[in-house]
């Protein structure tokens, strides 16, 4: 964009160091999306153990289904964003709400595995395309001084869908099964109205778009230009989203199983145990956001994942119930608090011009391979334990730490890029 004025390519006016009710607003929106976004995984989690003894199916077949569909999610995780680009964050994040609302439900009037498949890919098209556009939307209207605390704390409503989540389970499962897990996720679609009422666009991609009218420039679809200006940013965002993914996926999508059955705690005991550490999983991302922005992402990120790593390998050789009760507490802490300031990371890589499509990529890339974890752990599961499984996945997570070291930069508290060309 050499063709832009340096008047026309100046940052909006933004709050740097201070909140505004818009601001907060936006950011509530996004982690409610997050929270209902994580609901509907978690149902597919916490019900395995139930769908295996009523459809009589193997664990690999549940494994199965969660790849399967996440691959098929990827469709809406690369399309969604680059059409935020195109027309905007706010109507792209109402139409993904709506969409994985009204196709959760349905996923409830599942009669086998082939349904349960391809009513669950279908709604994570919609499920998965509001993660990155929430998160750009949040990155693009926090104050920069707090940038890294409020996308932690975004990605913190995960712990809450997922402890929410829990908790209904407890109450609705015994009374009415599984399927009602489903039903209820329709609830999340009231939030598209406060969407409605009261959000307005990002100032920066109005300031963007207001730009390139002025110069006579029209916005146009290129998929390929994330990849052609910012190289090196997009291989780093690539291989974050795929470390983080392959662990996160493997561990949410399988702990329920690996408590409940290969360590004998019941679904009971299990839902109460994962319940509590999602309760303290939402300060863990509010604390490493928050300890981001005074410190820098460099070190504190690293802090998190190494002694992660070490844990998730010592959690499969556990067997008393208070061991894997406080290991997994203190585990379950540090993986989820270095996941909102990290991936949050990849937003503030790229300009807002291409903001949208470049995560999207980046993040449709990531989460094609990191797809791969159910399954892998369902495999090794399946021949031997999942506790077998436990140490790869631990080996993607402390990869982590050599990135932030050596490779990512650092962009904490500063301004975010607006057009091609400039790097923050």
């Amino acid at each position: 964009m050499a063709s832009l004025s340096p008047a026309e390519t100046a940052s909006p006016p933004a709050a740097a160091d201070r909140w505004t009710a818009y601001s907060v607003t936006v950011w509530a929106i996004c982690m409610l999306g997050f929270a209902f976004d994580i609901y509907e995984g978690t149902i597919m989690q916490l019900a395995t153990p139930l769908l295996i003894k009523e459809w009589g199916i193997a664990p690999a077949t549940i494994g199965n289904i969660t790849t399967v569909s996440r691959w098929v999610g990827l469709i809406g995780v690369f399309v969604f964003p680059t059409l935020a680009d195109l027309y905007g964050r706010r109507p792209i994040l109402v139409l993904t709400i709506l969409g994985y609302s009204l196709l959760t439900g349905l996923t409830g009037f599942a009669q086998g595995p082939m349904q349960l498949l391809i009513f669950t890919s279908i709604t994570r098209i919609t499920l998965q395309g509001e993660t990155p556009v929430g998160m750009i939307m949040v990155s693009e209207t926090a104050p920069t001084k707090w940038r890294a605390t409020a996308l932690g704390g975004l990605v913190g409503g995960y712990p809450f869908g997922y402890m929410l989540c829990s908790l209904t389970a407890l109450l609705v499962v015994p009374l009415w099964g599984w399927r009602s897990l489903y039903w209820l996720g329709i609830l999340p679609a009231l939030l598209v109205l406060w969407v409605r009422l009261g959000v307005k666009e990002s100032p920066r991609f109005e300031h963007v778009t207001t730009a390139m009218v002025k110069e006579g420039l029209k916005k146009r679809l290129d998929i390929w230009s994330p990849v052609r200006e910012y190289p090196r940013e997009m291989l780093t965002a690539t291989l974050l989203y795929f470390f983080y993914l392959f662990t996160w996926i493997g561990w949410s999508a399988w702990m329920p199983q690996f408590l409940a059955s290969e360590k004998h705690l019941g679904f009971t005991t299990t839902a109460s145990y994962l319940s509590i550490w999602m309760f303290c999983a939402i300060f863990a991302y509010y604390l490493c956001g928050w300890l981001c922005d005074l410190f820098g992402r460099r070190y504190v990120i690293p802090g998190f994942v190494l002694p992660a790593s070490i844990l998730l390998t010592v959690l499969g050789s556990l067997d008393d119930p208070s061991s894997l009760f406080w290991v997994g507490l203190v585990l379950n802490f540090l993986i989820t608090g270095s996941f909102g300031a990290g991936l949050g990371y990849n937003t503030e890589l790229f300009p807002t011009q291409i903001r949208g499509a470049a995560v999207g990529t980046a993040f449709t890339f990531g989460s094609a391979a990191a797809a791969f974890s159910p399954a892998i752990v369902g495999w090794i599961a399946t021949s031997y334990s999942i506790a077998a499984a436990l140490p790869l996945l631990a080996l993607s997570f402390f990869l982590l730490v050599p990135m932030f070291l050596f490779v990512a930069r650092e962009t904490t508290r500063k301004e975010l890029a607006d057009f091609i060309g400039q790097r923050t």
